[in-house]
């Protein structure tokens, strides 16, 4: 999957449809993998529920993605080990 950039919870919902599907997972199987049931990914997936922060971040993780923030245009960078110490 590439980096994507979402501005709402339209896009937010699309994504994560689009990547349980390109790894071939049904919405039972990701509900497993997130602690979550099937019909509550699917009113995600389907833009009738707005996941909590806790829920999109199982999702994601389930999904094998990151969340990355960062401001308009730009993506935050990871520090380098240089930056660290």
């Amino acid at each position: 999957m590439h980096t994507q950039s979402l501005r709402d919870a339209t896009g937010l919902s699309q994504a994560l449809r689009s990547r349980r599907r390109e790894l071939g997972l049904t919405q039972d199987e990701l509900g497993q993998r997130a602690g979550l049931a099937a019909k509550h990914v699917s009113r995600i997936e389907n833009g009738t529920h707005e996941p909590r922060v806790s829920t999109l971040f199982a999702l994601v993780s389930a999904l094998g993605l990151e969340l990355v923030l960062g401001e308009d245009g730009t993506v935050l960078r990871a520090p380098s080990v240089g930056d660290i110490f």
